[in-house]
């Protein structure tokens, strides 16, 4: 319960004074408690007081935390290698601590991020694909280059002579019974320049259509990647700090239950408070004790969640300055925001480019049983060296049969080729249809992304405002506590109020400062869910980057209504 936490602050001095206060050096019981006023008590309200200052600093709305450096180039906040890993257990061990702000986060986000990393490479991908198919619009030229070498043997056996075809004297007259026997080796070098060009061809138009709606899909990606990369670093933050004022509470509140607990034993046993007291001291100590194990725990696991987001060093934890910084008011009405949140917004602008993409995609397909027309050219030449060091001839075949003989040959082709898919079983339709029913899918996305946006913008704008009027509720009942408090003090001092009345206010007040942190938390985050869909984000991926924390007052200028 929240109303022992601060209970303990209240009772710090009691121990040191040993269970009793001497009855010597007693003031007269007061009227009140029957128990004079205690001066360690005394002095643990001073200290409460101190205590109680350093908190209000850390969570004053109003508050600016100083400057602190920062260098990117700083060892510990690069990224590592994105195929490393830690090979043994003092690499994980995390020995470097670095406090950063939310600036500075966002910063070192921006750098190290691997999804943005891996944007980045998906709009490379895509614009080298969109040069392949401007390539298409260019002659592409080819060069060929051969040689071969060949042997043959042939064995010629006269079975039956040609006397009477030809005279006697000729020198194709073959004998009876005649043969030859001749090697032939043959070597050939040949060389050519082709050239085939696209003259006509509706699909080709298509494909460049339809990569370029990709590549803007891409680019949208990064931008809204951009966005939600300010919103996981902004959560992650600010649910940081929270952790870690509540645990600095809890921490305080366990120290002074076991001093209340030993005490409230100590008067237990001299007889001045019944055996009840005692057990709701141990009830109410192990109550705080469970809660600062839990505040302990959130506060570890949202350090390693900002760290492991940010992607640093492994041997770097992460942590948030202690000064809670409110942000501004939020600039713009609920129907002005809501507009600019779908305007210009990249998760909307990818889907849309992604629906036109596959439009595209399917009149490429479709553009396939379309008539493309081609020019196409080719020349080249080409020699042949034929030697024969093996000719045997008996009476067969002595005038066809040259030693060594050289050949040189050259041509040239141009023209052009016509290609019409007249029929294809209704392959092309068949995949058309499909994309276009894909792009259905993805509209309807489209609008249920637009639904949600508009839902996410109400749901933090009416958060946000609620934040508010919690964090005015915490405020004031935080000045009324502390009031209460000073005067809870002055009056047991002069012993007209016992502890117990010292107790309740500063549960009080225990309460009123949680519901500071909270609701600054509260707000901060709703603000960061806002500006996550009016963030200005870059069109390309190489410019310069900074995102901002707050709405930027030129883009608050050009989003306020119109009178």
């Amino acid at each position: 319960m929240v109303r022992v936490r601060w209970a303990g602050l209240l009772w710090a001095a009691l121990m040191p004074m040993g269970p009793l206060v001497d009855p010597a050096r007693a003031s007269p019981p007061t009227a009140s408690s029957g128990l004079p006023p205690s001066p360690g008590l005394l002095r643990s309200l001073a200290a409460f007081e101190r205590d109680l200052q350093a908190l209000d600093g850390a969570l004053s709305p109003g508050a600016v935390a100083p400057e602190r450096a920062f260098d990117l180039a700083d060892p510990a906040l690069r990224a590592p290698d994105p195929a490393a890993l830690p090979l043994s257990a003092s690499a994980v061990d995390q020995v470097q601590e670095r406090v950063l702000s939310l600036a500075q986060a966002l910063e070192v986000a921006v750098a190290n991020n691997p999804e943005l990393a891996e944007r980045r490479a998906q709009i490379a991908q895509m614009r080298g694909l969109k040069r392949s198919v401007l390539g298409r619009f260019w002659p592409r030229l080819g060069l060929n280059l051969g040689g071969a070498f060949s042997q043959r043997s042939d064995t010629n056996l006269v079975l039956q002579d040609n006397a009477g075809l030809y005279p006697p004297t000729s020198p194709f007259l073959v004998e009876p019974d005649g043969w030859s026997r001749i090697q032939t080796n043959r070597g050939s070098g040949w060389g050519s320049l082709d050239m085939d060009w696209e003259l006509i061809s509706f699909e080709r138009g298509a494909a460049l259509a339809e990569q370029d709606q990709r590549l803007s899909a891409a680019l949208r990606q990064y931008g809204d990647a951009l966005r939600e990369l300010q919103l996981k670093v902004s959560e992650a933050y600010y649910g940081l700090q929270l952790a870690e004022q509540l645990l600095r509470i809890r921490e305080a509140v366990v120290r002074n239950d076991s001093l209340v607990r030993d005490q409230v034993a100590a008067l237990k046993g001299a007889g001045l408070v019944p055996r009840l007291d005692l057990l709701r001291a141990e009830a109410a100590l192990q109550q705080s004790r469970f809660r600062q194990e839990q505040a302990e725990a959130m506060r570890l696991s949202r350090r390693q969640a900002l760290t492991n987001l940010l992607n640093v060093a492994f041997g770097t934890l992460l942590l948030a300055e202690t000064q809670v910084e409110l942000q501004p008011a939020w600039p713009l009405p609920l129907d002005a925001t809501v507009l600019a949140g779908l305007r210009d917004n990249p998760s909307l602008e990818q889907l849309a480019a992604e629906r036109n993409a596959l439009m595209r995609q399917a009149d490429r397909r479709q553009a396939q049983l379309l008539p493309s027309l081609n020019l196409f050219a080719a020349g080249g030449g080409g020699t042949d060296v034929i030697t024969k060091p093996v000719i045997d001839l008996e009476g067969c075949c002595s005038a066809t049969n040259i030693p060594q003989l050289s050949g040189q040959s050259a041509d040239w082709v141009a023209g052009l080729r016509l290609h019409w898919r007249l029929f294809d079983a209704g392959v092309s339709s068949g995949a058309a249809q499909a994309s276009r029913a894909a792009a259905e899918a993805v509209l309807q996305r489209l609008a249920r992304q637009r639904n949600q946006i508009r839902q996410e913008l109400e749901t933090a704008f009416y958060d946000y405002r609620a934040s508010l009027s919690q964090l005015a509720a915490a405020e004031a009942s935080y000045r009324a506590s502390r009031e209460a408090f000073r005067d809870a003090r002055a009056r047991y001092q002069l012993g007209l109020a016992d502890y117990t009345d010292v107790s309740e206010t500063i549960t009080l007040l225990t309460r009123s400062m949680e519901g500071i942190a909270e609701s600054t938390t509260l707000a901060n985050l709703s603000y960061a869910r806002m500006l996550r869909q009016l963030q200005p984000v870059p069109d390309q991926p190489q410019q310069d980057l900074t995102l901002p924390i707050t709405l930027p007052a030129a883009l608050v200028q050009q989003l306020q209504p119109q009178p």
